[in-house]
């Protein structure tokens, strides 16, 4: 006790770093997932899926059978979600796709000019890579759309 009342200042300085330190590391991070694109009838029809297992993804055509996808499913869910049409197509450079907390927030950079007078545009349909070990929530996740 003598200790602590000689060193009070130490000791506060001490205290006060591990709680910053604590707190700094408890706050999550923005993480980048990756995806790909799938095929525009898997995507029109099921769109806003999350797709957990191998056989959900054979049974609605997203892969074919084989060892290796197996093991994909295994290791990792998917998000399905489509990105422009309309009046603008979407390419996957403008598309960024970000997990925040429990969020996942769908980022597509599009066109700020006015809706061509031709037609409409294909929009793009992807799925979103979700790794189940270091998600182990995913399950949770809410999807947000942003058009920036």
């Amino acid at each position: 006790m003598i200790f602590f009342k000689k060193n009070i200042n130490k000791n506060l300085i001490l205290i006060i770093l591990l709680i910053l330190s604590s707190s700094i590391n408890g706050q999550e991070k923005k993480i980048r997932l990756s995806f790909e694109e799938i095929d525009f009838s898997i995507g029109r029809e099921y769109p806003d899926k999350l797709v957990e297992t191998y056989k959900e993804a054979l049974k609605i055509g997203l892969c074919k059978e084989s060892d290796t996808e197996n093991k994909f499913y295994s290791n990792n869910a998917v998000y399905l979600f489509q990105v422009g049409g309309g009046c603008f197509g979407a390419s996957p450079s403008e598309i960024s796709i970000e997990l925040e907390n429990n969020l996942v927030n769908i980022n597509w950079s599009e066109p700020k000019e006015i809706c061509p007078d031709v037609g409409e545009a294909m929009a793009f349909y992807g799925k979103i890579i979700i790794p189940k070990r270091e998600n182990l929530n995913y399950k949770e996740f809410k999807f947000k759309y942003y058009w920036e």
